[in-house]
């Protein structure tokens, strides 16, 4: 606990060092003092008691010699007078008591009290020789003069704590002086921390170190304050981003889609070689602005935290497929050979974003090869899958593999030839890679090629088994919906003719979808609203093979809904595409689920019109009862 005090606290750790350095100077000096007083002392005693022994030394001698214990005593007797005298001892010289003589009152202790003055008795026999005939022994009380010691002790020890209260008051009062200051200072940057901007920097108005380190301290919170005003301008600025972004990416999508849509059928109709060679042209601008457009709202979009991993167990081999399908015959009408592996493993990830990623890194490897081959590879390594795309391309130096992450930085194409792209794909890949968690890297030698390579954590071994849930089965209709539908199923068709029902809030590309596909040679009924649409199915006006509905209707409807609204008023599941300038992964997976085909706009004509054919190739076996009916999927 003392310890944790004193690590806390900087007044405790200040005091407590002040007080041992007091202490040390005060006792040390105290202790030599008293130690010299009492070896002077007791030397002076001894001193004063041999001193004593030669005023009576012949007398007592003589007394000895001659075996007379009175002589002796009255030899004795002067001693008295000492201050100090306890007691004179008498000894013969085998040590027997000859006679004693003890001063009256005086009172003899332990050996340590007193202080012992051992003198031979020296006589001469009758030859003149000088003889030892005993001892004397003079005892000197030290009690008084202890006594003396212990009141001086008592006195400089009272003196001493004295001063050391001082010394440690004073210590106190400086030290706080010091450390209250850096104690209010600490709290106030402890709120500063915590976010708390409001609190009051002490002691700005000192002049001395402390006064300077308040006032860094002031300027700091102002500019604490001033960060967070930033702070809440950006994220305010980034909300009216995304907010622009999805807009944009719904709005700017849907004029698009009617020029593709529109290009496409003057092309197909144009009377004219020279009207079909306009047409062309103006449908490869299209294309460049699609991509253009594509790629910066994509950047955008990334940039402004829209885009969120929904992440869920994959089947790897369903990923290559859908690769395969969609960027194999553009690596071969470029004369290049294209692969994916025959590998089967479950990954966790977003299908959607990594399709995306993986796609980016492919159209990229086919725009920067010449000849050879694009190849998609993997391998498992520690709990992930390492999927490759390698290219025998034009090769990356390495002093720009850092550089190629950059928007709009390319190799080898100076001259800024629009049909190798405009230098986002990579930026974009980086971005999906860090919503996505997987590390991207790359590899390349100059003139053989490159690879990038993607790091997908593989899915745990029980999630990999576990089946996938079912899509949970339509409610069969409602009694009176039964009737409407058997009206329905009643009504005759045309031979050989596709009923298509398109529903798309923006009436341009509603008409430039309806044109197209009626130029196709398909009967299209298009609605714009959902009420529209409904009433077109209810009151017979259409009985659809397939459904095209854009997913943004209005603020409240949607494409999906809308799609399932149908189903059951026909009380069948029939083929239906979801096509939308703004989706997000809930809409991507529910759209999966139901078995709606995605596409994103603006959507290709030669793309729509695969997407018809497939949906109405098999027409009678897509028309299934609702409640028996399998999730279409493509």
């Amino acid at each position: 606990m003392f310890l944790k005090i004193f690590s806390r606290s900087l007044v405790a750790r200040t005091t407590a060092s002040a007080v041992l350095l007091v202490s040390v100077l005060v006792a040390v000096p105290m202790v030599v003092l008293i130690q010299a007083d009492v070896r002077n002392t007791r030397a002076e005693l001894a001193i004063r008691a041999e001193m004593a022994t030669r005023i009576v030394l012949d007398d007592v001698a003589n007394a000895l010699w001659d075996l007379d214990p009175e002589e002796a005593a009255t030899a004795l007797s002067p001693l008295r007078s000492i201050d100090s005298f306890a007691e004179a001892v008498i000894m013969g010289t085998h040590g027997e008591r000859f006679a004693v003589y003890r001063k009256p009152g005086a009172t003899i202790g332990t050996e340590d009290a007193a202080t012992v003055a051992a003198v031979p008795l020296i006589h001469q026999d009758r030859s003149g020789g000088a003889r030892n005939i005993g001892t004397l022994l003079v005892r000197l009380d030290t009690g008084p003069t202890d006594d003396a010691i212990r009141h001086h002790v008592l006195v400089l020890s009272g003196i001493g704590i004295a001063a050391l209260l001082l010394v440690v008051l004073g210590v106190i009062w400086a030290t706080r002086g010091v450390t209250l200051p850096i104690a209010g200072m600490t709290r106030a940057m402890d709120d500063l921390a915590a976010g708390n901007v409001t609190v009051t920097v002490p002691v700005r108005h000192r002049d001395d170190e402390i006064g300077r380190m308040a006032r860094a301290l002031g300027t700091f919170r102002q500019n604490a304050i001033d960060l967070r005003a930033a702070k809440e301008r950006a994220e305010q600025a980034v909300a009216s981003k995304a907010k622009f972004m999805a807009a944009a990416s719904h709005d700017l999508r849907q004029p698009a889609q009617s020029l593709l849509m529109l290009t496409a059928m003057l092309r197909a109709t144009a009377p004219t070689p020279k009207v079909a060679d306009s047409a062309r042209k103006i449908e490869q601008v299209v294309m460049t602005l699609k991509q253009l457009l594509d790629e910066l709202l994509e950047v955008s979009r990334l940039d402004a935290g829209g885009v969120t991993a929904n992440k869920a167990v994959h089947e790897v081999a369903d990923l290559f497929e859908a690769l395969d399908s969609q960027y194999g015959p553009v690596a071969r009408n470029k004369g290049l050979a294209f692969a994916v592996p025959q590998h089967r493993a479950a990954v966790l990830t977003d299908r959607v974003l990594l399709l995306r990623l993986l796609g980016n890194l492919i159209d990229n490897a086919i725009r920067y090869t010449n000849s050879g081959q694009v190849q998609v590879a993997c391998l498992e390594s520690g709990g992930c899958l390492i999927v490759e795309v390698r290219d025998t391309g034009i090769g990356i130096p390495a002093d720009r593999l850092d550089a190629i992450w950059e928007e709009f930085h390319q190799i080898g194409n100076p001259e800024r030839n629009r049909d190798n792209g405009i230098g986002l794909g990579l930026s974009i890949v980086q971005r999906l890679a860090t919503v996505l968690d997987h590390p991207v890297k790359v590899r390349s030698t100059p003139g053989k090629g490159s690879v990038f390579s993607v790091t997908v954590p593989l899915a745990p071994v029980e999630s990999a088994l576990s089946p996938a849930p079912a899509p949970a089965p339509f409610p069969a209709p409602a009694p009176a919906e039964r009737a409407a539908v058997a009206t329905l199923a009643d009504a005759p068709a045309k031979d050989g003719e596709i009923a298509i029902l398109v529903i798309d809030d923006d009436q341009f590309v509603l008409s430039a979808i309806s044109m197209f596909l009626t130029t196709a040679g398909h009967r299209v009924v298009g609605a714009s609203t959902v009420a529209q649409g409904l009433r077109a199915v209810e009151d017979g006006t259409v009985r659809p093979d397939a459904v095209i509905a854009d997913y943004h209707l209005s603020a409240s409807e949607n494409g999906l809904d809308f799609i399932e609204t149908v189903w059951r008023r026909l009380g069948l599941r029939i083929p239906a595409v979801l096509i939308s300038g703004r989706l997000d992964g809930a809409v991507t997976a529910r759209a999966a689920a139901m078995g709606v085909t995605v596409a994103a706009k603006p959507i290709m004509p030669d793309r729509l019109s695969v997407l018809v054919e497939q949906m109405t190739a098999g027409r009678p076996a897509a028309a299934l009862p609702l409640d028996t009916a399998s999730p279409h999927k493509t």
